[in-house]
């Protein structure tokens, strides 16, 4: 079973590691920030992306109730774009890695991650154009639904990826440091 990136070398794979961590962090911080005043408002964009039902995002419209609030949920999508371009990569890039080094114990599963975690990418996109949308105050049930089932499916890959990644890191590292094979 190869990962799917097996077709860089390891030092491209160790620099590509390293410009996907710096840019999904500076992305965060961004999103972060710029999505503060729909916080304030009472209403988070992830409780725009879990709204499940017509009346669920009518509720979480109703709290941006402004076109200033309505302009910055707009841009938080569209910022979302680079943002979901960048970290469905670093995490299979991290997974990939990962499962070549020598003593994982569970190498397949971070090939399947690998390949896995690149699903975040259309899954994102779909719930970004689903909740797009909607933002002119037109809450559709189906939107909200697909964007929900989207969220879902995108965060259990995402909580998968860093869950192996961080138990079996410190599982390879322990085994390193304490000698196991």
């Amino acid at each position: 079973m190869v990962h799917a990136f097996e077709w860089l070398g390891d030092g491209q794979r160790w620099l590509w590691l390293g410009v996907l961590f710096l840019a999904v962090c500076g992305l965060a911080v961004a999103l972060k920030i710029q999505g503060r005043p729909l916080e304030q408002a009472g209403a988070s964009i992830l409780e725009y992306e879990f709204a499940w039902d017509r009346e669920g995002a009518a509720r979480v419209l109703g709290r941006w109730n402004t076109p200033a609030l309505q302009e910055t949920a707009r841009r938080q999508l569209l910022l979302d774009f680079p943002f979901l371009l960048a970290y469905p990569v670093l995490l299979a890039l991290a997974c990939a890695m990962l499962s070549g080094v020598r003593g994982n114990a569970m190498a397949g599963v971070g090939i399947f991650l690998s390949w896995a975690l690149l699903a975040a990418l259309p899954l994102d996109a779909a719930e970004n154009l689903a909740l797009l949308r909607m933002l002119p105050g037109h809450p559709d049930g189906t939107l909200a639904r697909l964007a929900t089932l989207a969220a879902g499916a995108k965060f259990t890959l995402v909580y998968a990826g860093l869950g192996y990644l961080v138990l079996e890191g410190l599982g390879v590292l322990g085994r390193k440091l304490f000698g196991g094979s």
